[in-house]
């Protein structure tokens, strides 16, 4: 029974809503909800005079429609600009929501081969596909159940249906060819810097608010980096050099000084260098690196792990 709690729970509104931390008149960070913390990444919305943007989404289908209520009735501005940070397709699935719910709305993706109108399609339908499949399971195993035990989850059950009947009118969103991205963003008394560069999913997008000192990089600007390809360090390094950078907002955890970002490029050039030794063992190094960081053992050596695997796979890639 209770796998059949939790199948049905992942098809119901959470519990606990989304946050909403207000860092100025203009810029609302939108965290989810602390249990799924680890899971969702987090948004931003930026407000001008004239125009707002919202930074990045997330494929949480049912969170991200309480999202799109709570944004309808918190707007100043029309949302002229949907930006994704990201290149990776399954990570933009969200955006196909988003552009329904505001239909006049610009998307702005990073320049990426892969970012095709193919691949968009794909990504959504694998979605819908997962969420189809679980409401089935969830069916077959309601069935076990008594009949006092399944009046509540049918209920559920009917109510995720008429969701996935509602989300299979989507249409997934893709840039053309012919359109040339935007290199800044102007929303009435404040601008926006768009800024391409190699990072966490190979083409990715940051968003620069020269106004705030502000940089919003998703996963690229993560304390704790899940590396995936070897010029990330690089750019990492060039962000930090921006001038009146003050503050930056990652993917994954609260806002930090821009100082910080020393500590994804350090943790890169640990990896390197126990590369080069025949240990490999996560350093005691890297543990004390992020001693003040709230990140598990557990979590520093899959991340390690992960990044030795990618360098190693490219040093051979290079003989």
């Amino acid at each position: 029974m209770l796998s059949v709690l939790m199948l049905l729970l992942a098809l119901t509104p959470p519990a606990l809503a989304t946050s909403w931390h207000t860092v100025s008149p203009e810029i609302t960070l939108i965290s989810p909800a602390p249990k799924a913390r680890n899971i969702l990444p987090n948004m931003a919305l930026i407000q001008g005079s004239s125009c707002s943007a919202l930074i990045d989404s997330h494929g949480d289908f049912v969170a991200l429609e309480q999202v799109i209520n709570q944004l309808k009735a918190r707007l100043k501005a029309p949302l002229c600009h949907l930006i994704a940070t990201s290149s990776s397709a399954h990570q933009l699935t969200g955006l196909a929501l988003l552009k329904q719910a505001f239909p006049d709305a610009k998307v702005h993706l990073p320049t990426a081969p892969q970012l095709n109108e193919q691949a968009m399609r794909a990504a959504l339908d694998n979605q819908l596909s997962s969420f189809a499949k679980s409401i089935e399971l969830s069916e077959q195993r309601l069935s076990q159940l008594s009949a006092e035990q399944q009046g509540p989850w049918q209920t559920r059950i009917t109510l995720a249906k008429q969701r996935l009947a509602r989300w299979q009118t989507l249409h997934s969103v893709a840039l053309s060819k012919q359109t040339k991205p935007a290199t800044q963003l102007e929303l009435g008394g404040l601008s926006l810097q768009l800024i391409q560069f190699r990072g966490q999913s190979g083409y990715d997008l940051g968003v620069f608010s020269a106004q705030h000192g502000a940089l919003f990089a998703g996963h690229s600007a993560d304390l704790l980096p899940y590396v995936r390809y070897t010029t990330w360090q690089h750019s990492l390094q060039l962000l930090q050099d921006a001038p009146a950078l003050d503050w930056v907002m990652p993917a994954f955890g609260k806002p930090y000084k821009a100082a910080q970002l020393a500590l994804p490029i350090t943790f890169m050039t640990r990896v390197q260098e126990q590369l080069k030794t025949a240990d490999p063992l996560m350093p005691r190094s890297i543990i004390a690196l992020y001693q003040d960081q709230s990140y598990t053992h557990r979590q520093l050596t899959q991340h390690f792990d992960q990044a030795i695997k990618v360098l190693s796979h490219k040093k051979t890639l290079n003989k």
